[in-house]
């Protein structure tokens, strides 16, 4: 028995990254447990810390947005070259279809690797940017966006289309106890789905 555990851990261990870094909350993303988020959250700094470990060879994607769809969603793309070097990208969708590059690049690379079936990149942002293309994350549930690609962006640092690999999870990023979120058939829904969207078009509009 003890054998086959250790065989077992072994196996879990090639496949992908068992983190090193003590993190207040993980996800799951995806039904298959091919997508997982690890994150941090230091408020009084402005400081949102997240690791995002995807099973592609390509790269991976995460977006926090106002609706759970990609208009108006806050975007990183991240990924590792063929020289092994880490890459993140901060992009802008105005609605769903191609992100466009942010002019202001908020997502900062922390580390980023890959080994033979897995890419893990690990970056931080502010909490409240209040830029025109990011998103503040305030104290409520929030949408985040997943997808992933089996082949890097190309030199015009535009990604290919990610088809169905592709979800979205609400999540509480600031706290654990932000939960449950309100009946979306509700008005208390509605007044939370309003107030939401109006935090994070404000630095927009401004």
């Amino acid at each position: 028995m003890l054998v086959r555990e250790a065989m077992l851990l072994a196996l879990v261990a090639c496949c992908r990254w068992v983190t090193t870094r003590a993190w207040q909350q993980e996800a799951t993303l995806d039904e298959r447990g091919h997508v997982v988020l690890f994150w941090t959250a230091d408020v009084k700094k402005n400081v949102l810390m997240v690791e995002i470990q995807g099973r592609t060879l390509g790269y991976i994607a995460l977006g926090i947005s106002p609706n759970g769809t990609m208009e108006n969603a806050d975007l990183l793309i991240g990924y590792v070259d063929y020289l092994g070097e880490a890459h993140v990208l901060d992009y802008w969708a105005s609605k769903n279809g191609p992100p466009i590059l942010d002019e202001s690049q908020d997502w900062k690379l922390l580390a980023g690797r890959q080994n033979d079936t897995h890419t893990m990149i690990r970056v931080r942002r502010p909490i409240t940017p209040n830029t025109p293309d990011d998103i503040n994350v305030f104290d409520f549930p929030t949408w985040v966006l997943w997808a992933w690609h089996p082949h890097d962006p190309g030199e015009d640092l535009h990604p290919e289309y990610h088809h169905n690999n592709r979800g979205a999870r609400r999540l509480c990023l600031l706290r654990l106890d932000c939960w449950p979120p309100p009946r979306p058939d509700s008005a208390a829904a509605a007044a939370s789905s309003s107030l939401l969207l109006l935090f994070t078009l404000l630095p927009r509009l401004l």
